[in-house]
């Protein structure tokens, strides 16, 4: 079981580590192809006839994988100043519940995005130099089932971490920090 577990937090490691090095490369890339286009412009009166688009389809890029990162580690945002009012096995079971409907939510809008993509593929629309607009919008379906997968692994950690605590001072909504 212990190594089951192992190759689990291994994958889940290897995956984060992804989208941070893929979140950093496009913001990169936006940066460049931004800046490239201000100059561009101000200064030979011309520019590359495809930038707005493309930094536009980035920053779509750059929010939801963003998005999945702070959900990971639950540094999303929070309204929780009534939380504070419950006491301790209460506010778990609240926020267990609230992450379960958030997961539910996440998965539904996925599946919309989907369905969104299958039209998008089907239409043969282009996006520049060849590339098809449902590439680009890929990031959507992927991101909210990203986000659901979070949550519900949020969730499952959490159940598992209040069964076992025996001093019953786990507070749930922490996703993998301890």
């Amino acid at each position: 079981m212990k190594r089951i577990v192992n190759l689990f937090v291994f994958v889940d490691k290897v995956f984060a580590r992804c989208v941070e090095i893929l979140l950093i490369v496009i913001l990169l890339a936006m940066m460049l192809l931004v800046a490239s286009q201000v100059v561009l412009r101000n200064i030979f009166s011309s520019g590359i006839t495809w930038a707005d688009v493309a930094s536009r389809h980035m920053v779509l890029w750059v929010a939801f994988l963003g998005a999945m990162m702070a959900t990971r580690s639950r540094q999303h945002l929070a309204i929780d100043a009534l939380m504070r009012l419950f006491p301790r096995k209460s506010r778990n079971a609240i926020r267990i519940g609230l992450d379960a409907l958030a997961c539910a939510v996440a998965f539904l809008l996925a599946r919309a995005a989907f369905a969104f993509i299958l039209d998008e593929r089907a239409s043969g629309a282009e996006l520049f130099v060849g590339i098809p607009i449902w590439v680009a919008e890929a990031v959507i379906p992927f991101g909210f089932a990203m986000i659901s997968l979070e949550y519900a692994i949020g969730i499952g950690l959490d159940i598992w971490r209040i069964a076992t605590d025996a001093s019953g001072t786990h507070v749930a909504g922490r996703g993998r920090q301890q």
